[in-house]
């Protein structure tokens, strides 16, 4: 069994990728009787329902407490978290621009009762305050939930350095670990749900799923291009004065690991080598690229509008400035503690479909392409882990260009 469990760890995407397919066949070969699998997929999203509030409160703030004393140390350190910060901001008005174009979910046509439309008020601004500090985890308030994390966070960094400090920030860490434990044991059960929520939602689809997950993976790609042309390309050339073309031939290592592991924290040890090797700097090169490993997810910034939209326009329903709006903090705020284990990406699935009242149908159909989002966008941040700290590296005179122009 521990073979299994080991297998599923190292291969689950792949493991998904086979429950769609085994979920797609029992949609066929049962027919009517498919409803009968609905409980198992209910599980699942419950099960993911339960324990997403407290895996954002935790992540978030444990992100933000973690990075504080780092921050002083080096006055470049703050610089690489900003870039870190643009970058996903690039990517997050990257993938919103490339929902509008594409609408995925266009012409599905399913029902949500538990929808809203969000528009700007000064109502809205206040109801993502929370009323109580456990009120909003108790009730599953997304927004609330972040901003609580973010005070929580800072306030620990604010702290005077001393044992209080210190024991706190542990408490963090400790208790984002004992929660990311618990999803990776729900994770375990993902393929009987996911393969469960296929089989019931495919049937009734059909030919119009296979269109808008089309335009859903048409989206992500032109948005991952334009992320790497102008992040990754433009501004490492512009700012950096790097050359692009030779930086990324110096990463091909660290991007085929991503690509074949599908894990950016396995990924780290060929990423510090290779960056470390074409001449920025190793202090700062230690301090970016571990931290980015949690803090910098480009890739979520450009899924989680797309998820949200796939969801609303399944409904009927078009973005409103309001929600628009939303989707920026939700991507720079998930896209910062967005979990670093198998599936998290699914987990955020789960917190935003549950967030906005969407069909738990969208599930299933994100984890019918998850295979493809994680083979692309483990490469996508890693790579640009690397490019923002080159670009601070750059500008602070941190890089030995003789290895770095070195053919």
């Amino acid at each position: 069994m521990s073979s299994v469990f080991r297998y599923m760890n190292q291969h689950f995407a792949l493991c998904l990728f086979g429950a769609v397919i085994v979920g797609i066949v029992l949609s066929f070969v049962m027919g009517e009787q498919v409803v009968l699998l609905k409980p198992l997929g209910t599980i699942f999203t419950r099960l993911l329902v339960m324990i997403v509030p407290v895996l954002v409160f935790f992540s978030i703030a444990s992100s933000f407490a973690n990075i504080g004393d780092a921050t002083r140390m080096k006055r470049w350190a703050g610089k690489i978290i900003g870039w870190f910060v643009l970058s996903m901001l690039i990517a997050t008005f990257l993938g919103i621009a490339m929902g509008l174009l594409f609408k995925p979910g266009l012409g599905i046509e399913l029902h949500s009762a538990d929808f809203k439309v969000t528009e700007i008020t000064v109502d809205m601004f206040i109801d993502w305050l929370p009323k109580n500090f456990l009120g909003c985890i108790a009730e599953g308030n997304t927004i609330q939930i972040v901003f609580l994390s973010i005070f929580v966070g800072i306030a620990v960094v604010m702290m005077p350095n001393g044992k209080s400090k210190t024991f706190l920030t542990n408490i963090l860490s400790s208790s984002e670990d004992l929660i990311l434990q618990i999803v990776k044991g729900i994770m375990y059960y993902a393929p009987i749900g996911v393969a469960a929520l296929m089989a019931t939602s495919i049937g009734e689809l059909k030919g119009a799923f296979v269109t808008q997950m089309g335009s859903f993976l048409a989206a992500y790609s032109i948005a991952f291009v334009l992320q790497v042309a102008i992040v990754y390309f433009l501004l490492l050339y512009v700012v950096g004065k790097i050359n692009p073309f030779r930086f990324t031939r110096k990463m091909f290592p660290a991007l085929i690991t991503a690509f074949t592991t599908t894990s950016s924290a396995a990924t780290l040890p060929v990423n510090l080598r290779c960056v470390k090797e074409m001449g920025v700097d190793k202090e700062m090169t230690d301090f970016g690229l571990p931290l980015g490993v949690t803090f910098n997810m480009d890739s979520m910034g450009i899924e989680i509008p797309l998820y949200i939209m796939l969801g609303m326009y399944a409904v009927g329903t078009a973005p409103t400035i309001g929600q628009l709006f939303l989707f920026v903090i939700m991507g720079i705020a998930f896209s910062i503690g967005c979990a670093g284990v198998p599936g998290g990406g699914l987990a955020i699935a789960v917190i935003l479909v549950n967030a906005f009242g969407l069909p738990t149908e969208v599930v299933a159909w994100i984890a019918a392409v998850f295979f493809y989002l994680d083979i692309t966008g483990t490469p996508m941040n890693i790579w640009g882990d690397a490019v923002c700290t080159a670009i601070v590296a750059s500008k602070e005179g941190k890089i030995d260009w003789d290895k770095m122009n070195n053919s």
